[in-house]
């Protein structure tokens, strides 16, 4: 952008060189015919005439070429804008597209991370409720123990009060007295029921703390599979959408994507255009400095002649008699 601004003052500075010269030979050219009127008689009328026609002739010329010059220099400056307006926009676009494609980095790596930290709470929440299954079932299996435990000691319970009984009838089938009988009879009562109360006194001292506890824990494992069952689903409702987003985001990189590429190969095809200009610019430049350096050596002849005529005329006003025309 700058060698073509350098290069435009440049061209901008001989035309100005350009037309101060034309100026100075126009000048030049009336100084002359101005010389030329002094003369008297028909060859003086000639020679002014002649004059007269060959300023008029390169006037012409001269005005044709500085128009020329003019038009095309305008040309150059009118592509020169377009182009630099053309990269301008192509630049300020290519920046909204890599701002939009850094704000789609930053959405994807978002939805990425989230999606990793609901599947990594997802793998927690099935490997919990993998544990809470196992524990479960442990759970069942050992209330079935305890539950042949307890069937086992209403058993055991249930022979030996049969035992009892027929102790006590076998005792009272004896002709024992009265008094030894109930005597017998209460012992035996006693101890078949301290038996009983040692023996359920012991079986709730075992078991009741660990079936509160299991209770317990049987109810905390529901409200927690419960609880992780219903995070289950919200994140594979949630995954879904995530997914569907990520594949939005993902097809709108590629067509971002495309779209720089396209960006780029216009740059380049711009930039190849715009060297092209500066080329021409340049070719255009070299002719007009040797268009000046033309005009400066048509300048220095026509002050050659502006002198040779002016000696001349001073030889012609002291010695008219002689003849000049060698």
């Amino acid at each position: 952008m700058g060698s073509v601004q350098e290069l435009g003052t440049v061209l901008e500075g001989c035309i100005e060189e350009v037309g101060r010269m034309e100026k100075r030979r126009d000048e030049l050219m009336g100084e002359l015919q101005a010389l030329r009127e002094e003369k008297t008689g028909s060859e003086e009328g000639r020679e002014g005439g002649q004059a007269a026609q060959l300023r008029q002739v390169l006037n012409i010329e001269a005005d044709g070429r500085r128009e020329a010059r003019m038009r095309e220099w305008q040309s150059l400056r009118a592509e020169r804008r377009e182009e630099e307006m053309r990269l301008s926009s192509v630049s300020l676009e290519k920046q909204g597209l890599q701002e939009d494609m850094r704000s789609l980095k930053r959405r994807l790596f978002s939805v990425a991370r989230e999606c990793a930290h609901n599947q990594v709470i997802l793998v927690s929440q099935q490997r919990e409720v993998a544990q809470l299954n196992k524990e479960e079932m442990e759970l069942d299996t050992l209330i079935i123990q305890l539950t042949e435990e307890v069937s086992q000691l209403r058993s055991t319970h249930q022979t030996q009060l049969s035992t009892f009984q027929s102790q006590l009838q076998t005792h009272s089938q004896t002709p024992n007295p009265i008094e030894e009988m109930t005597q017998s009879k209460r012992n035996s009562c006693g101890e078949l029921q301290q038996y009983l109360q040692g023996g359920l006194k012991a079986l709730e001292e075992r078991y009741e703390p660990m079936l509160l506890a299991l209770l317990k824990r049987r109810e905390r494992t529901s409200e927690a599979q419960v609880k992780a069952r219903q995070q289950a689903r919200e994140l594979r409702a949630r995954r879904g959408p995530l997914r569907e987003e990520g594949q939005r985001l993902g097809l709108q990189r590629a067509c971002l994507e495309e779209r720089l590429v396209l960006m780029e190969t216009h740059r380049r095809e711009d930039v190849e255009q715009y060297r092209e200009t500066v080329d021409r610019l340049e070719d255009t430049s070299r002719e007009q400095k040797t268009k000046l350096q033309i005009q400066k050596r048509e300048t220095k002849e026509t002050e050659e002649l502006r002198d040779r005529l002016t000696k001349q005329l001073h030889l012609y006003r002291f010695h008219p008699t002689l003849d000049y025309t060698h």
